[in-house]
C-alpha cells in the first residue's frame, strides 16, 4: 500500500489499528514494537512526477494524524523538490567526475605504454642495419606520436571536465544559497505558527470538544437505558414467576440474563462519568457539608451490593464531625467509589471498614477518610497501577480491585482536583486500605480545574 501510493502520487493514512502489513514492516524495518498511526505524502515535482515520499510515524504517543497534517505535510514536501533536484544534480556530477578521473588514469596508463614502446622501436632502429628498408618503422613511429598527442589532448581535457564538475556544485551558488536560506527560514517561521496555533486550539477547544461529547454519550445511554430497563422489568416478571413457574435450570438461567443486564447498566454508567468527568470539573464548587449525610447516600446507594454478599459494614466515625468544605457531588463520588471496589474484591461474608478522622497538618485542617476491605490485598508490583484508567483491562487476573477499576480513577481525579490525595496501601492475603485526604478549610477550589 505505501509503494502504490508513492508510485501513484497520493497521500497514506494508517491507524495503529491497521491489519496491514506495511504496518508489522516498518516496525520490524525500524526496530520498533509499535510504530504508531503511519502518515505518508509523496514529494511531487511540477510534472506530478515522484521523486520520495515523507512518512511520520507516533511510536511513542497515541496521536494520531488529521487532514490539517496531511495538508502540512504537502505543503512541505513540495518545498523539498528543489532541494531534492539539486542533490541529484551533484550526485550525477560526482558520478561523471569519478568516471572521468578513471578515464584519464586508463590514458595515462596507455601513454607511458606508448612512449616505453617508441624508446624501445628508437634502440632497436639504432641497431639495425643502414640499409635496411625502414618504412615500416617510420610509418609506426608516426602512427604511435599521433596517438600519444591525441591522448595527452583527451587528458587535458578530461581533467578540465574533472576541475569543472568538482566546483559547478549548484548547492554553493551564492544565489541559490540565499534563497534555500529563505525558504527554510520561510518554513520555520510556519511551523512555528503552526504550532502555536495548535496549542491555542488545544487550550479553547477541549470544553467545547468535552461537553460535545458529553452531549453525545448522554444521548446514546438514555437510548440505552429503556432497552435495558425492558430487560430488566421482563425478567424481574420471569423471577417473580407471575407469569408462569420456573424449573430450576430456568431460573438459574434468568437470573445470569438479570446479572449480566446489570453489569451492562453499570459499565454504561462508568462510561459516562469518563466521558463526562473533565467537563464535570470545570464546575466544582467548594459548600459547606455534613460528611454523616453524605456517608449515609453512599452506604444506600452501596446496600444493595452489600446485602447479597453478606458483607459486614464498621463504621469508625468521630462524636462530633463539624461540616466541611468541599463539593458535594465529587465528594459522595469519591466514596460511593471507594465503596463499590470495595464490595466487588470483598468476598462472600467477608469485612469492610469505613473510617473517618480529622488532621492538622501545616496548620491546615483535613479529613481522613480510609475504606478497608478483606480482599485478599494487592500484589506489591501492581500497587502502582491502581488509580490507572481502565487498569483492570490488560490484567483481569489481579485481586483486590474491583470489576473495571475505572471508579478507582475517577476517585484520584476529583481527589486531586479538590486539592487532596488519594492512595493505598496493602497487605498480601489480608486486604487493602484506600485513604482519601482532603482539606476541610481554608483552600479556594479554582474556576476550571484540570487533572
Amino acid at each position: 500500500m505505501l509503494a502504490s501510493a508513492l508510485q501513484r502520487g497520493r497521500p497514506l493514512r494508517l491507524p495503529a489499528s491497521s491489519t496491514s502489513a506495511d504496518i508489522k514492516g516498518l516496525s520490524d524495518i525500524l526496530g520498533l514494537s509499535n510504530p504508531g498511526h503511519l502518515l505518508c505524502v509523496p514529494i511531487l515535482t511540477q510534472e506530478k512526477e515522484s521523486i520520495g515520499g515523507l512518512m511520520l510515524l507516533s511510536p511513542y504517543s497515541d496521536r494520531s494524524w488529521t487532514a490539517e497534517d496531511q495538508a502540512f505535510l504537502i505543503n512541505i514536501a513540495v518545498s523539498l523538490v528543489p532541494i531534492i533536484r539539486r542533490s541529484q544534480k551533484v550526485s550525477k556530477l560526482e558520478l561523471q567526475s569519478d568516471l572521468s578521473r578513471s578515464q584519464v588514469a586508463e590514458l595515462e596508463i596507455r601513454i607511458r605504454e606508448l612512449t616505453q614502446q617508441l624508446a624501445a622501436q628508437k634502440d632497436q632502429s639504432s641497431n639495425s642495419p643502414v640499409n635496411g628498408d625502414l618504412t615500416p618503422w617510420m610509418a609506426e613511429q608516426e602512427h604511435a606520436r599521433q596517438t600519444i598527442e591525441e591522448l595527452q589532448q583527451e587528458n587535458v581535457e578530461l581533467r578540465a571536465l574533472v576541475e569543472t564538475s568538482s566546483s559547478a556544485d549548484p548547492s554553493f551558488d551564492d544565489q541559490e544559497y540565499q534563497s534555500l536560506r529563505l525558504e527554510a527560514a520561510r518554513l520555520q517561521k510556519q511551523l512555528a505558527e503552526a504550532n502555536s496555533k495548535i496549542t491555542s486550539m488545544q487550550k479553547e477547544i477541549p470544553t467545547i470538544k468535552s461537553s460535545e461529547q458529553s452531549e453525545v454519550v448522554a444521548s446514546i445511554s438514555q437510548e440505552l437505558r429503556q432497552p435495558l430497563s425492558s430487560v430488566v422489568g421482563y425478567t424481574d416478571l420471569l423471577l417473580g414467576e407471575s407469569v408462569g413457574i420456573l424449573g430450576a435450570l430456568q431460573r438459574k438461567f434468568v437470573e445470569r440474563i438479570k446479572a449480566s443486564t446489570e453489569r451492562i447498566r453499570s459499565l454504561m454508567d462508568d462510561m459516562i462519568q469518563i466521558t463526562t468527568l473533565e467537563t464535570d470539573l470545570h464546575d466544582l464548587r467548594p459548600e459547606s457539608v455534613d460528611l454523616n449525610l453524605i456517608i449515609d447516600n453512599a452506604m444506600s446507594y452501596t446496600s444493595s451490593q452489600v446485602r447479597e454478599k453478606n458483607i459486614s459494614m464498621h463504621l469508625e466515625l468521630p462524636k462530633k464531625l463539624s461540616p466541611i468544605q468541599t463539593d458535594r457531588e465529587a465528594l459522595q463520588q469519591i466514596l460511593i467509589h471507594l465503596l463499590q471496589n470495595a464490595g466487588a474484591s470483598t468476598p462472600y461474608e467477608g469485612k469492610i471498614r469505613l473510617k473517618v478522622q480529622t488532621r492538622n497538618e501545616e496548620g491546615m485542617e483535613y479529613i481522613l477518610i480510609q475504606v478497608t476491605d478483606s480482599g485478599g490485598g494487592i500484589l506489591p508490583d501492581d500497587l502502582p497501577r491502581v488509580f490507572t484508567r481502565l487498569y483492570r483491562a490488560d490484567n483481569v487476573l489481579i485481586q483486590g480491585v474491583g470489576d473495571t477499576g475505572v471508579g478507582l480513577s475517577i476517585a484520584k481525579t476529583l481527589t486531586e482536583a479538590q486539592h487532596g490525595r488519594i492512595w493505598v496501601e496493602s497487605e498480601p492475603g489480608i486486604g487493602a486500605t484506600f485513604s482519601v485526604l482532603l482539606p476541610n478549610a481554608g483552600v479556594n477550589l479554582p474556576t476550571g480545574v484540570g487533572r
